[in-house]
């Protein structure tokens, strides 16, 4: 899993058309995203007003002092492809 921040999500999106990949609190450690816990929520994001609208649903829901309280954003090292 590769770690990016919320810009070079905007970037990939704008470049690519969308983005697939995992928004997950910042505190849970890689192997739990897709691990024993499945703590991350895997999404495909289209346009950046729905960027905008997961990321504050998903904070709300999912985000508190033990996990992290801010989103981070995770993809699969072999994920090139939106579908």
């Amino acid at each position: 899993m590769i770690r990016l921040n919320k810009s070079n999500v905007k970037t990939i999106i704008r470049k690519d058309g969308c983005w697939t990949g995992f928004l997950v609190a910042n505190r849970v450690h890689p192997v739990h995203i897709e691990g024993l816990w499945y703590l991350g929520m895997k999404v495909t994001i289209i346009i950046l007003e729905e960027l905008e609208h997961l990321i504050a649903r998903y904070a709300y829901y999912n985000c508190n002092n033990e996990l992290g309280n801010r989103v981070a954003f995770y993809v699969q090292k072999e994920t090139k492809v939106c579908k």
